[in-house]
């Protein structure tokens, strides 16, 4: 899955549920997400290498995305202190 494809999906999944998946609880949520619809029917310890570290490209995006988007950031205990820069591009290749 390419970069903008990630964006794309964690994005869809942020504004259709941004209490959950805006919240703290968010990075859990999106990655079982990601799993259940992408491995569906498939078993932990089947996991490809692979699929575990596009779910974990997909928890750091939200975060990402999270910055760029403030409207859908429901956290509280783990917002960031401190405001990072992303520049998220739409046509990255």
């Amino acid at each position: 899955m390419r970069v903008d494809i990630f964006r794309q999906w964690t994005l869809e999944k942020i504004e259709t549920n941004p209490k959950l998946f805006g919240g703290d609880n968010g990075n859990p949520a999106i990655i079982k997400a990601y799993l259940s619809e992408l491995h569906k029917g498939t078993k932990v310890e089947d996991l490809a290498q692979e699929a575990i570290s596009q779910s974990v490209a997909v928890s750091r995006m939200r975060n990402k995305l999270l910055e760029v988007y403030p409207e859908y950031d429901h956290r509280e205990k783990y917002k960031p202190k401190h405001k990072r820069h992303y520049e998220i591009k739409d046509d990255v290749a």
